[in-house]
């Protein structure tokens, strides 16, 4: 049985969402990018990215809790993404390892989608790393389809990233 809460995160909050995305990354991450940039994950760089979006109105912030630990973040809103400035685009969503493939990140994802459609968002956009394939999965499950190729650099690598996209059509 799926015990959880789901609720805009508080300002004071975003240290302890940081720390949870920090720790995913480095769950999750292992294998895919190089251990010298997981190793190099700042908390407070997260941090201070986190409240200057928060400050600006630029994103919403989703927390999953089951009791008082997270156990999942979204983070949401404007898109950022050249060539779907006009989208709602989904920046992060996180589920800790425990709890994925059990039905979370979907009421996680859900959620986000909808306040996306609630501030008036036509369609959504998100990147992820094209070898992250369980999360290229889920998106594709949930309606998303491949536009785009793009690289991120991490570190001192360069790793290819997918573009989804998701017209809003269902809600």
């Amino acid at each position: 049985m799926m015990r959880f809460s789901i609720r805009f995160a508080a300002r004071d909050e975003l240290y302890d969402v940081a720390v949870f995305l920090d720790e995913c990354w480095r769950k999750e991450y292992g294998g895919i990018v190089e251990n010298n940039f997981l190793d190099s994950l700042s908390v407070d760089t997260r941090y201070r990215r986190l409240l200057n979006r928060f400050d600006e109105k630029s994103s919403d912030f989703l927390v999953m809790t089951d009791g008082n630990k997270i156990i999942g973040a979204a983070v949401f809103g404007k898109s950022y993404t050249d060539g779907y400035l006009d989208d709602g685009e989904i920046s992060a969503i996180y589920l800790g390892h425990d709890y994925i493939g059990k039905g979370y990140g979907h009421a996680l994802f859900t959620r986000a989608e909808e306040i996306l459609v609630q501030k008036g968002y036509n369609n959504f956009v998100l990147d992820v790393l094209a070898s992250n394939t369980r999360a290229v999965s889920f998106y594709q499950k949930h309606g998303y389809e491949k536009v785009d190729k793009r690289t991120v650099r991490l570190g001192t690598r360069d790793y290819p990233l997918t573009v989804f996209r998701k017209k809003n059509d269902s809600y």
